[in-house]
């Protein structure tokens, strides 16, 4: 009796074991559709527009793509910092900031440098140029400064003023307000600006950075404003995959049951 009892409790286990595995077999995983994205992004060198502001297509594939635009009038800045170097024509100058409360002006001064093999001694925190004899005996030393002026002659200076022109790494820039710590430039020139999409990633394109999400298909990458809808069927999918899971441990569950009462069935009895 015992026995016929459990073969109709492992029949039952088995057929919601079967009957899950069936289920988790037929069912067919929802798919994330985009019918109809704001933007296709195809091939390399493709062109669009996004409230007035073109983009060029850089690279797409593998689910990726990188779109970008260029600012020809961007607004760039740089500063000279007091008492630091610049190179200008091949020549090496020191910017030089004077103690007025407001300058309006700095100068550039030449940098005259020595030669490695120039020998120098320092005495009193003063240091010379030994000229003729050695280093102990039958020699004349003279001030650095002096040594200079004798061997290049007065160091070139510039005067540089707020508002005026000024070459800077190539660029034609504008001199700011200047301070006793520096003296600003700013210019205007192209900025390019790249924006990398990667599938189910966001991004932000146009002057208002309107937001949009990717979607890879058929080799193309699409871009959608409509996230919220995106995000619903990403839900969806999610929620898909936590029923197969849980039909999943039904049928394992079910099947180790059905077993467990297979061998207790057959285990011998003791009278």
């Amino acid at each position: 009796m015992q026995r016929r009892a459990a073969g109709i409790y492992v029949a039952v286990f088995l057929v919601i074991a079967a009957g899950a595995y069936t289920y988790i077999g037929v069912a067919e995983e929802p798919t994330i559709e985009v019918n109809d994205p704001d933007y296709t992004l195809q091939e390399t060198g493709q062109k669009f527009t996004v409230d007035d502001r073109q983009y060029n297509v850089t690279s797409v594939g593998d689910g990726s793509a990188t779109v970008a635009w260029t600012n020809e009038s961007a607004r760039f800045t740089a500063a000279l910092e007091n008492n630091t170097t610049i190179q200008r024509q091949n020549t090496t100058f020191r910017v030089l900031v004077g103690n007025a409360s407001d300058p309006s002006q700095a100068t550039l001064r030449e940098v005259q440098n020595l030669s490695e093999n120039t020998p120098t001694v320092t005495q009193d925190g003063q240091t010379y140029v030994v000229v003729g004899g050695n280093q102990t005996a039958n020699r004349t030393l003279v001030p650095v400064d002096e040594y200079k002026q004798q061997q290049f002659g007065e160091p070139e200076t510039r005067t540089i003023s707020e508002g005026n022109q000024f070459q800077y790494e190539g660029n034609a820039t504008t001199i700011g307000n200047i301070t006793a710590e520096e003296v600003p430039l700013q210019w205007t020139g192209e900025q390019t600006t790249s924006v990398s999409f990667d599938d189910g990633a966001t991004g932000q394109l146009g002057p208002n950075d309107k937001e949009f999400i990717a979607h890879a298909a058929n080799g193309n990458l699409l871009l959608s404003a409509d996230i919220e809808g995106y995000n619903a069927q990403q839900q969806e999918i999610a929620h898909f995959n936590e029923r197969i899971a849980g039909l999943w441990g039904v049928a394992i569950l079910s099947a180790l049951a059905a077993i467990l009462l297979i061998m207790l069935a057959l285990m011998p009895v003791k009278d």
